[in-house]
């Protein structure tokens, strides 16, 4: 034998603004405490509250004025059996509106419970739908093992400040640590100029380092290394005397470098960084003009840079 349906009580809200968020959220609310909820719209002060519920044909009915921040609400005869009862709940401004919705719906299930409009047992047992399955979670970035970083920076040594250009190939064997060969190249000569003459002073430099990431988080990290390099110092000069002839001159030199730095990855596959070094030539790259030493480089080195690192595989 078929059970017949158990008919949820009808509560009806009313206010002048059907689609206000706490609105919604209050019959959302009694909805779920298994109360037949239908939202009506209040002009002015469009007749009294028990008149509107006997209208509507409602258990009970709920008034929202939000100008006054208040919520009333109104049982009728039929169903307590005596004369009409309204109780007021002033919805408390400092709080969320979700949450004063779900604090007076609780109020008002409770009340009305009391008051024999209980929300339909079927309703209330009724079996949760089941949760949509959550979306496939995207398989994370890989660890990008080769990088290529390109930086523009800027070296002093005795010959001034040098504006350069570099760029680097970097391996990771670990995550902590790093290999990579690099280049730089001065983007303008290094003039130096006395009683004896003037010389343009060029610089290309290569070499290696190893890197340490003593402190790595997601996006940010921090490294430290050293490098061994070759300077290679080319230099054009004319002597104050020499009417136009001018004397050319190259010198390879080894050196060693500390850099350290930190990195902020933008992109999977892209880091901005920002570094410093200092080193040292062995030995000192030395300007001279007929036996006179006018300037030197190398002894020490320094810089900083500002690039971007882009991952290849």
């Amino acid at each position: 034998m078929a059970t017949p349906a158990v008919v949820a009580p009808l509560v009806v809200v009313v206010t002048s603004s059907p689609d206000a968020p706490f609105v919604r959220r209050l019959a959302a609310e009694l909805t779920l405490f298994g109360y037949r909820v239908e939202l009506q719209a209040r002009v002015g002060t469009e007749g009294d509250l028990r008149e509107l519920l006997a209208r509507s044909g409602g258990a009970a009915l709920i008034a929202v004025d939000q100008g006054s921040q208040t919520a009333e609400v109104v049982v009728g005869e039929s169903a307590t059996g005596g004369p009409a009862r309204r109780e007021r709940e002033r919805i408390d401004p400092r709080r969320r509106a979700d949450t004063n919705a779900a604090v007076l719906a609780e109020r008002f299930r409770a009340r009305l419970t009391e008051l024999g409009i209980a929300p339909s047992a079927s309703s209330e047992e009724a079996p949760s739908p089941p949760a949509p399955p959550a979306p496939p979670r995207p398989a994370p970035e890989p660890d990008r093992r080769l990088w290529l970083a390109a930086a523009l920076g800027v070296a002093s040594g005795g010959l001034g400040a040098l504006p350069e250009a570099a760029l680097e190939i970097r391996a990771f064997p670990a995550r902590f640590v790093s290999t990579s060969a690099f280049g730089k190249l001065a983007l303008s000569p290094a003039n130096v100029r006395s009683d004896a003459g003037s010389a343009d002073v060029r610089l290309v430099s290569g070499g290696v380092l190893i890197d340490a990431y003593p402190w790595r988080a997601r996006d940010f990290a921090f490294k430290a290394g050293l490098g061994a390099l070759l300077v290679n110092a080319s230099m054009s000069g004319h002597a104050a005397d020499s009417a136009g002839k001018g004397r050319d001159a190259s010198v390879l030199v080894a050196a060693g470098m500390f850099e350290t730095g930190v990195t902020l990855r933008v992109a999977p596959r892209v880091s901005a960084e920002l570094g410093g070094f200092i080193g040292a030539c062995s030995p000192r790259v030395g300007v001279h003009f007929e036996g006179q030493h006018i300037a030197d480089y190398g002894q020490p080195f320094f810089g900083g840079s500002l690039g971007v690192a882009i991952g290849v595989f």
